[in-house]
């Protein structure tokens, strides 16, 4: 694990994405439409980006008849996102040190958060005490049990080595822990979604045999969770 995050972050946004998209509608739509449904969702209802990055999620929530907040500890993302929202609207903070009045939102979203932080659960149960009684916790983290690293990590033991293809801490995207849904058995899940997402190693041919796999046995890429409280 490194000192400081910013020995892994540190670096302008469309370096560690690949590009800086636009924001568009779309953006976080499926997540919104979830969350509406399970709060139920009334214009003004507040929410918090945990780990804003671009601030394209904070843009959505917006777009969406939230009234929304955002913390990011990385500098150059801050640096980045920061114009593109009300003033005081997006902290330059981490979750660990952030402070917030308790029960302060109704919505909560760390997208593509937890599997970088070192104490998940404690971002967890900080999140817990900023949230309102029947509020909602979204959580998107990389699945475990995704079938894709299973078959690579099988050829490289067939190879004779002992490498494995999870988590990555010492190199982009830094992922330090890979996620089940019993990783969230102390919370009341409200709604869980596992995702096929992209399928790389393998040819084009074999794509659709395996999203079909993947979508019957739930070992896709990414699992979403929907905790509540």
């Amino acid at each position: 694990m490194p000192n400081q995050l910013s020995d892994h972050y540190d670096m302008p946004p469309e370096d560690y994405w690949g590009r800086t998209p636009a924001w568009t509608p779309e953006y976080f739509a499926t997540e919104i439409a979830a969350a509406k449904r399970l709060l139920p969702f009334a214009d003004g209802m507040t929410a918090l980006d945990i780990g804003a990055g671009q601030g394209l999620a904070m843009q959505s929530l917006i777009h969406a008849g939230f009234d929304v907040w955002g913390i990011e500890p990385t500098e150059t993302f801050y640096q980045y996102a920061s114009p593109k929202m009300k003033p005081g609207r997006l902290m330059h903070a981490a979750v660990e040190t952030a402070e917030f009045d308790a029960e302060s939102f109704d919505f909560i979203t760390f997208g593509a958060v937890l599997e970088h932080l070192y104490s998940p659960s404690l971002a967890l149960g900080r999140a817990m005490g900023w949230l309102k009684p029947g509020g909602i916790i979204q959580a998107e983290v990389p699945n475990a049990r995704w079938l894709i690293a299973k078959l690579v990590n099988g050829y490289f033991r067939l190879r004779g080595t002992n490498y494995v293809t999870h988590i990555s801490p010492m190199h982009p995207p830094f992922h330090l822990y890979e996620f089940t849904d019993r990783s969230f058995r102390r919370f009341e899940v409200a709604e869980r979604v596992w995702s096929v997402c992209e399928i790389p190693y393998f040819p084009r041919l074999l794509h659709s045999p395996l999203r079909w796999l993947m979508d019957r046995t739930r070992t896709g890429m990414q699992l979403t969770v929907y905790l509540r409280k």
